[in-house]
């Protein structure tokens, strides 16, 4: 089974590697931590976005999970 590394960006000394049968799998995983990490640390939330890169056997980045809290604008009305 191929190995994969899920890497948080600004941790990427905690990397996890992760066995998973394809990509998608992979992608599937990096997502499912994303949210436990943020249902943990609700603050980290308030960053406003969140990059998770997942790395083939070869250390060559295959996906990235982006994912972005965004205040919408007033278009010019009040607020």
């Amino acid at each position: 089974m191929p190995h994969f590394t899920i890497i948080f960006a600004g941790r990427e000394s905690e990397r996890v590697t992760v066995d998973c049968a394809n990509l998608s799998a992979a992608r599937n995983q990096a997502v499912q931590r994303l949210g436990r990490y943020l249902a943990d640390h609700p603050n980290y939330a308030e960053e406003g976005h969140w990059r998770v890169t997942v790395e083939d056997d070869m250390g060559r980045a295959a996906a990235t999970v982006i994912v972005a809290t965004v205040t919408p604008r007033q278009n010019g009305l009040p607020g």
